[in-house]
C-alpha cells in the first residue's frame, strides 16, 4: 500500500515541532532527545505492556511473543479521561524509542483518539494520520540540523553509523532515511565540493 501525500507544508511543521520540544528541554536543534523524557515533559504517562503482567498475563505473554512483537508495537490511549501511551517492551529499546516517538506525534498533532476497532470488528487505520506521526516521530529523534551533523561526521571519519544510532538512541533504518530524507548527504557532499 502506497503512503498518502503529507498536507502541504507539514514536513516543515514537524521539523518546527522538533526544534521547539528540543527548546522547551533546553537542547540544541541537533542534540538527541530522549522519548521518554520528552513523554514526561508534554504529560504523556508511558507504560509498559509488561506492567499488565498480573493482571493478563496471558495476553502479555503473546504480546512479549516474537508473534506478538509483530503485532503490537505501541498505541495512544485515553484511560481515565488523559492520553497515556502503552508499549511494548519486549523490543529493543531503539525500537521502543521509535514506536514512544511514533505515538508524542500523534499526541502533538492532536490527532483524535478513535476506538481500536470499528464496524464489523475490523481495527482502525486513518492512513493520513499515521503518515503523519510516521514522519513527524522520526523527525523527533533526528531532526534535519541532527542529520546535517551527522552526515558531516561520517562524511569526515569522526563516526560511524553504528555509532551515530547509539547516540541517538534510533536504528539504523531510521537514520539512514534521515539521513536520505533531509537531503544530508546531498547538503554536504555540495559543501565539500564547493
Amino acid at each position: 500500500m502506497a503512503k498518502t501525500q503529507l498536507r502541504r507544508g507539514f514536513k516543515a511543521e514537524a521539523s518546527w515541532y522538533s526544534r521547539s520540544v528540543r527548546a522547551e528541554l533546553g537542547l540544541r536543534p541537533h542534540d538527541p532527545i530522549c522519548p521518554w523524557t520528552l513523554a514526561g515533559h508534554l504529560d504523556l504517562p508511558v507504560i509498559k505492556v509488561s506492567e499488565f503482567a498480573t493482571v493478563e498475563p496471558e495476553a502479555v505473554a503473546y504480546l512479549q511473543s516474537a508473534s506478538g512483537q509483530e503485532e503490537f508495537s505501541a498505541i495512544t490511549a485515553d484511560l481515565g479521561g488523559g492520553r497515556v501511551i502503552i508499549h511494548n517492551d519486549a523490543h529493543d529499546l531503539k525500537r521502543q524509542a521509535a514506536d514512544i516517538a511514533h505515538e508524542i506525534a500523534h499526541g502533538l498533532l492532536l490527532h483524535v483518539l478513535a476506538p481500536l476497532t470499528g464496524a464489523g470488528g475490523k481495527r482502525n487505520y486513518h492512513r493520513d494520520i499515521e503518515d503523519e506521526a510516521s514522519w513527524l516521530g522520526p523527525t523527533l529523534l533526528v531532526p534535519d540540523e541532527a542529520a546535517l551533523v551527522v552526515a558531516r561526521r561520517l562524511h569526515q571519519g569522526e563516526t560511524t553509523i553504528r555509532e551515530a544510532t547509539d547516540d541517538y538512541g534510533v536504528s539504523e533504518a531510521l537514520l539512514r532515511m534521515r539521513l536520505n530524507v533531509s537531503g544530508a548527504y546531498i547538503r554536504v557532499a555540495r559543501r565539500r565540493a564547493a
